[in-house]
């Protein structure tokens, strides 16, 4: 198991992509904090990832877009598990939130990560952050913390990626998916499992040289966006 032992805050957890995320995360070993604004599906995970041999839970709900719930959430994670080893930077309903998250979340857990010299740190952004406009502004700026970040800790064997899944096969695209999929090189939407599995990659050993990057998951459609 390739996080076996470590300790991984995700946030973000609730919806299908961070809940698969949290579930393979489990099962290649990792201690998983579930955290979320709102708890309508996590329950649910976090009896899955105890159903997992060895699998342990800590459900934290809260908004990472403000900084007492996140000081709040870092404190149950370390009195409950010690430490801190992977963040998974997965939530906000909007692109503001999520960029204001990432950057609350960094600034209350990677200090720890700096101290014992080892540390994963994975943002999710989307495919507009590299190669959109404007509007694509708030996730450009997770990728520019994301690249600020990786230098600033990349001494501290402290790694710090982000993660572009492209159109997922989740209950919240609408019925209009096979027009999707025509635009996709690949002809279909990712897996959830698919998409997590990018993740557990970054937060594991095998990715100890690998930072300060964008990994897209989207079957070619940056190639053509």
């Amino acid at each position: 198991m390739i996080l076996d032992g470590r300790v991984a805050l995700i946030t973000g957890a609730d919806g299908p992509i961070g809940a698969a995320i949290a579930l393979r995360f489990a099962r290649e070993g990792a201690v998983v904090v579930l955290n979320d604004i709102v708890s309508r599906h996590l329950d649910r995970v976090a009896t899955e990832v105890v159903d997992i041999e060895a699998g342990r839970a800590l459900i934290v709900l809260g908004d990472v877009s403000n900084r007492v719930h996140v000081e709040r959430m870092v404190r149950e994670t370390l009195d409950t598990f010690g430490r801190i080893d992977i963040l998974v930077n997965h939530a906000g309903d909007n692109e503001a939130a999520a960029a204001e998250g990432a950057a609350l979340c960094a600034d209350a857990i990677m200090p720890g990560m700096r101290d014992r010299n080892a540390g994963r740190v994975i943002s999710t952004t989307f495919v507009g952050a590299v190669n959109g406009g404007a509007a694509a502004a708030p996730d450009a700026a997770v990728v520019t913390l994301t690249r600020r970040l990786a230098l600033e800790y990349a001494p501290c064997a402290v790694t710090v990626n982000c993660v572009a899944p492209g159109t997922t096969a989740v209950p919240a695209v609408p019925a209009v998916k096979d027009t999707v999929a025509e635009l996709i090189p690949m002809g279909r939407l990712a897996a959830p499992r698919e998409i997590a599995a990018v993740y557990a990659f970054l937060a594991s050993d095998d990715a100890a040289y690998v930072t300060g990057q964008v990994l897209f998951v989207d079957g070619g459609f940056s190639l053509v966006a």
